[in-house]
């Protein structure tokens, strides 16, 4: 698979950082004790010679936020959806960011609507969707903001998210 490089002044990279930021101080407000951690400063705290591209591709597989939740550490990747109808999806990330403490956090272009989906089901439903090349598929917007094991709001993931812990 290969590595597509993250181009930081594109219109897509900083509408993605400020929906990033936007939820990770939501995040932060909501539940105040908690230590939320941007991932890819997780990662270089704890080896401060890690290089821009190694981040990246740690971030692939751990998202964008981080947090310690009852001793388990907790992933969730932010997308945001520029388009009206679809949305990227990188391949690399949809085979790597599974597990039972990762979720997706999607945003839309216009709109303050939020869906936060489990990571093992996002995956095994995007993987009925034909890829558009070797680095991504497009989802449609409404399989996202309709999916029943979808949450609409940080709250809601809360809940859910520990409801066992």
């Amino acid at each position: 698979m290969s590595y597509t490089p993250f181009k930081p002044k594109s219109k897509r990279a900083i509408a993605g950082l400020a929906f990033q930021q936007t939820v990770f101080e939501s995040f932060t407000s909501k539940f105040p004790n908690i230590a939320f951690e941007m991932t890819w400063d997780f990662f270089k705290s704890k080896n401060p010679d890690l290089a821009d591209r190694e981040l990246a591709i740690i971030e692939k597989t751990n998202g964008d936020i981080t947090y310690l939740y009852n001793g388990e550490r907790h992933y969730v990747e932010c997308c945001f959806a520029m388009g009206t109808t679809v949305s990227r999806l990188c391949e690399m990330k949809r085979r790597k960011f599974v597990g039972k403490n990762k979720w997706y956090c999607y945003g839309f272009a216009g709109s303050n609507e939020l869906v936060l989906m489990p990571s093992l089901v996002w995956k095994n439903y995007t993987k009925q969707i034909v890829p558009a090349d070797k680095s991504c598929r497009m989802v449609p917007l409404s399989s996202i903001r309709n999916l029943k094991a979808g949450c609409s709001s940080i709250e809601e993931y809360w809940s859910r998210a520990h409801q066992d812990k």
